[in-house]
């Protein structure tokens, strides 16, 4: 199914605790580029936000924003004032012993194992938002591939448009080549007579023909037709594909301009050129369209 790059999802989630909002938005990039905008305490997971959204995500810039808003006023951790008692009983004992006068000080009391103890609760509630930032991160991703997908279907439906101009002409150059090539024999014929009216030289039908034919292979592009036509039918094929295509499009969409570019080269015909100009134009655009393609 073809997904645009550009694209836009969010999520929320409130509950007594606190509140939390994801926006995830993508835009055009050769690669995928993720970046996240996290608050403090979840910067840790910045890894795990990664892993989810490349496994939805195959090309594009992307930036993920997460905000959190607690209602709580507790603190984070909890003072044993049981471990500090100890302590300072047990170094008092020790500075008798080893005759110390220096003073016990607080801040060397609360940098002491198991004085300072996070809140059980704290631990369990930063799992619990852990599990919720998984949800929304995947609901806002899920907002945006619909998005993607929505706008991926317009893409679609015009290059597929554009695709049919283009078949339409090719159809036109085949009608009209067998009449370039006898228009320039009429126009030669015609022009080798005036210029021999005065003269006592014959034209003769072997030189004359010798000369169409040199002509006709000089602007054959039977041979670009054929091939440019091929290159649409993989156009269409990959369209039609449901895994990533911007970077195989890219390499169709080269190739026929290369096509047409020979064909313009061969053109000894202004109707013919003119057309070929028409098809450039519509190849651009469907260039043009590609570039928001994952």
């Amino acid at each position: 199914m073809l997904k645009s790059m550009t694209g836009f999802g969010i999520a929320e989630y409130n509950d007594d605790r606190g509140s939390m909002r994801v926006e995830i938005r993508s835009e055009n990039n050769k690669f995928l580029k993720i970046n996240t905008r996290l608050p403090e305490q979840f910067q840790s997971f910045e890894s795990e936000f990664d892993r989810a959204i490349r496994k939805k995500i195959v090309r594009g810039s992307v930036v993920l924003s997460l905000n959190y808003k607690s209602f709580r006023q507790e603190n984070d951790f909890t003072l044993n004032t049981e471990k500090i008692e100890e302590y300072y009983r047990l170094i008092n004992e020790l500075k008798g012993k080893i005759k110390c006068t220096d003073e016990i000080s607080i801040n060397s009391l609360v940098q002491l194992p198991g004085v300072l103890q996070k809140n059980k609760d704290d631990a369990n509630d930063a799992e619990s938002l852990l599990s919720i930032c998984h949800t929304l991160i995947n609901e806002a991703l899920e907002k945006l591939s619909e998005m993607r997908i929505t706008e991926g279907s317009h893409i679609k439906k015009d290059i597929l448009q554009r695709k049919d101009f283009i078949v339409s002409m090719m159809d036109k150059f085949e009608e009209r080549l067998p009449l370039i090539i006898q228009e320039y024999a009429k126009r030669l014929h015609s022009r080798v007579a005036f210029l021999l009216s005065e003269t006592n030289v014959e034209l003769t039908d072997s030189n004359l023909c010798r000369e169409v034919a040199i002509f006709a292979e000089r602007s054959d592009i039977a041979e670009e037709i054929n091939r440019l036509k091929s290159h649409i039918h993989q156009l269409q094929e990959t369209l039609d594909s449901n895994e990533s295509i911007g970077r195989k499009l890219d390499f169709i969409i080269q190739e026929m301009f290369r096509e047409t570019n020979t064909m313009c080269s061969k053109a000894n015909d202004t109707v013919l050129l003119k057309d070929l100009i028409d098809i450039k134009m519509e190849i651009e655009k469907i260039r043009e369209q590609a570039f928001n393609i994952e």
